[in-house]
């Protein structure tokens, strides 16, 4: 029971700090439940990730639901989606009544704007942490850049290009990649 409350906490927390979707929630997951000794290995994350990129709603939520299953079956999903949902539900309705009063004030317009830039920032972290997770073949530091997965690098490309030159749908490239990676990465990877 303490278990399933600590995944409710935690992911209210979540809820809480993560503004602009759920690849803010990356971040703030990885600190809290990947690493030696803790709920999820690297490579477990990655793969959660990718299941959440699969299936259908949110990445924050499905994620979430996830990362609560791994730790404590049905009740920990149960518990860890309500907590990562109820904090915008308590706060949402409140705050949007208020921004919506003063959005042309200068200081709310500064708000906005540095809670963008913060989140652009997450999102960048989220990056980062995506990279050594499939397309580097070490973990990133400065001074230090590990070598790149030829196959790895082809998949990422690839994707980027169908994404932004041919406008496919996320769907279709997630599930080509992961059949080119099944392909790809054991012989060249």
């Amino acid at each position: 029971m303490l278990n399933i409350l600590l995944l409710f906490l935690n992911f209210c927390k979540f809820g809480l700090l993560c503004f602009g979707g759920g690849y803010m929630l990356i971040p703030l997951l990885t600190a809290e439940f990947v690493g030696e000794g803790k709920l999820l290995t690297p490579e477990r994350f990655g793969n959660l990730i990718s299941i959440s990129q699969l299936t259908p709603g949110p990445v924050g939520i499905n994620t979430a639901t996830f990362t609560g299953y791994i730790s404590s079956g049905f009740p920990g999903s149960l518990a860890a989606t309500l907590g990562l949902v109820f904090p915008t539900l308590l706060l949402a309705g409140a705050a949007m009544s208020f921004i919506i009063k003063f959005r042309e004030h200068r200081v709310m317009k500064g708000i906005l704007y540095g809670a963008r830039l913060g989140a652009a920032a997450l999102v960048f972290y989220a990056v980062l942490i995506f990279m050594e997770l499939s397309l580097l073949t070490g973990p990133f530091d400065i001074g230090s850049i590990p070598a790149i997965s030829p196959g790895a690098l082809l998949i990422t490309l690839s994707s980027f290009v169908l994404l932004k030159r041919f406008k496919w749908q996320t769907t279709w490239v997630i599930l080509l990649s992961g059949v080119l990676g099944a392909l790809l990465i054991p012989r060249i990877g």
